[in-house]
């Protein structure tokens, strides 16, 4: 596997009591600087770890923007736009059925595929998407 493009890494403060591990995603947390790990699916991410933090209040590198390793929950396809699947910080495909009334907060776009647990590339792009209902 190609290894990731170097675009933008940013460091912000780990809150999570426990850590966090590498290539995951993290949200923002309660103050400026700060992140964790989602609490549910579908969150607005900051990016992706790109190391691993095991304590809390210290520093971790983010992938904010570029190309980054991320674990999939799922079959995750080249191509697939993907969001936050889980408190684990895992990505899941996002399915954007038309006619379903949905935002999903869109984290980027598989560069490779994967299947559950597996590790793929993804093109940082986050953005919500709005899915009308018919």
């Amino acid at each position: 596997m190609a290894g990731a493009t170097y675009v933008l890494d940013k460091t912000y403060k780990e809150i999570d009591a426990a850590g966090v591990g590498i290539h995951r995603a993290v949200v923002p947390g309660s103050n400026d600087g700060e992140c964790k790990l989602p609490t549910a699916a579908n969150q607005f991410a900051l990016g992706i770890t790109q190391e691993a933090q095991p304590n809390q209040n210290e520093n971790v590198a983010v992938r904010v923007y570029g190309i980054s390793r991320a674990y999939a929950s799922g079959t995750v396809n080249k191509g697939d736009p993907v969001e936050v699947a889980s408190s684990a910080g895992d990505l899941r495909t996002a399915t954007l059925t038309p006619g379903t009334a949905a935002v999903h907060h869109i984290v980027g776009y598989a560069e490779t595929s994967a299947t559950t647990g597996g590790v793929f590339m993804v093109r940082l792009a986050q953005s919500p998407v709005s899915v009308a209902a018919s």
